[in-house]
């Protein structure tokens, strides 16, 4: 369990609780027990005290027998049973005019042996109180139900905080059909209903921005298409060529939006299989129009689980990086390890990796070619995949690392 969650510092409350309530109520019963055999001390002090008045000769037999009797104490005169309770754990000791009395517990009665000056004789009460403290192990034992019961409601009560972590979790994947609506009444129930209605209003807008997505570069396309079919008509001049760039660049952006919302949109999952890496990267070859075998690299039979389209994306964006900036349009693609690596030759970024993966962010060299969306793009498919990406530049070559 963590130690920093809100059930296991409830549980250490209660059982602390638990154990201060049990240390607590057996001090109240020892004390109650110590209580009533004081009690009863008290009551065969005066016994003993009757017996010691007819041993020095103040009272008669006939007296100590009507004192006895008053007190509901009978002298037994059964030998035998008196040898049987001498046998017996002797349950305590009243000292009475430097005498010992010794109290013995048998059969429901209480009977108290006199010293041997005295007679020894056997006397029974016959209104034995036995020392009945169970009680308070009864009360013990109710408090510890309604302490169990009130951790049990409590619990109850937070666990839908499980469930509502669970829900947040496959939200924070990029699942957006989810329910969190509850009925209960407490407070946990007030945000799960809260959340739930702002994953709704999330949803309609991620919803609205595909729609406008798809819509625009939907609408894009057949212009910019007509556009490059009319140019096709024009003579050879200056105009042709800077309307042919505009519509390349259109036609790139166009792409790239597409290319963005498809793997960032809500309903984006991610389906792992196991694929070799070398048949990624022939997909990725294939999807830049570029001739098998052209691309380098030393990638044997390796296996990873990845989902094939994204990651494909993914080395393609790589590639494409690699040839736009190299110096020689190279890329060597290296396997060490777990560490598949994107080198070709340049100059080092000016800036970190992490202002690069920013959408719209690119580097200063051909920028009609790109409107720095592919890094991003990486990062993002590489990010829900759960694998790192980083950069270094040594010896005049550029590398972006995939960490497997």
């Amino acid at each position: 369990m963590n130690k920093n969650s809100i059930l296991f510092r409830i549980s250490l409350f209660f059982l602390l609780a638990f154990l201060a309530m049990t240390i607590l109520f057996k001090m109240m019963y020892d004390y109650e027990f110590i209580s009533v055999k004081e009690n009863l001390k008290v009551h065969y002090h005066k016994v003993a005290k009757s017996v010691m008045l007819w041993h020095i000769g103040k009272d008669t037999k006939e007296e100590l027998i009507d004192n006895l009797k008053k007190q509901n104490i009978e002298i037994v005169s059964d030998k035998k049973l008196y040898e049987n309770i001498v046998k017996e754990k002797k349950f305590e000791s009243i000292s009475c005019g430097m005498q010992n009395f010794d109290l013995y517990e048998k059969d429901n009665y209480r009977y108290m042996i006199t010293p041997q000056n005295t007679g020894e004789m056997l006397l029974k009460d016959l209104r034995t109180e036995p020392i009945d403290v169970y009680y308070m192990w009864w009360l013990y034992g109710a408090f510890v139900l309604v302490l169990f019961a009130l951790f049990l409601s409590i619990a109850i009560s937070i666990y839908p905080l499980k469930h509502l972590q669970l829900q947040i979790r496959r939200f924070g994947e990029g699942e957006m059909d989810l329910n969190l609506v509850s009925q209960r009444k407490d407070e946990i129930a007030e945000v799960s209903n809260e959340f739930d209605k702002a994953v709704s209003k999330i949803k309609g807008m991620m919803n609205s921005r595909a729609i406008f997505l798809r819509n625009i570069t939907h609408e894009l396309k057949t212009p910019i298409t007509k556009g490059q079919l009319s140019l096709e008509f024009l003579e050879p001049s200056r105009t042709k060529e800077i309307l042919t760039n505009v519509f390349m660049r259109l036609n790139l952006l166009t792409r790239e939006f597409l290319q963005i919302e498809n793997v960032t949109a809500c309903d984006c999952q991610i389906n792992k299989n196991s694929y070799h890496l070398a048949d990624i990267l022939d997909n990725a070859v294939d999807l830049l129009f570029l001739e098998l075998g052209s691309i380098k690299h030393n990638i044997d039979n390796r296996s990873v689980e990845v989902d094939f389209e994204l990651m494909s994306i993914v080395f393609k964006n790589l590639l494409d990086n690699g040839i736009k900036y190299s110096d020689d349009a190279a890329v060597f693609v290296n396997l060490e390890g777990n560490e598949l690596s994107f080198c070709s030759k340049g100059n080092e970024m000016q800036n970190s990796l992490e202002y690069y993966i920013q959408p719209f962010t690119k580097c200063d060299v051909n920028t009609g070619e790109s409107f720095g969306l592919g890094l991003y793009i990486v990062y993002y498919i590489l990010d829900k995949h759960g694998y790192k990406l980083s950069y270094k530049h040594e010896n005049g070559v550029n590398c972006f690392i995939i960490h497997l």
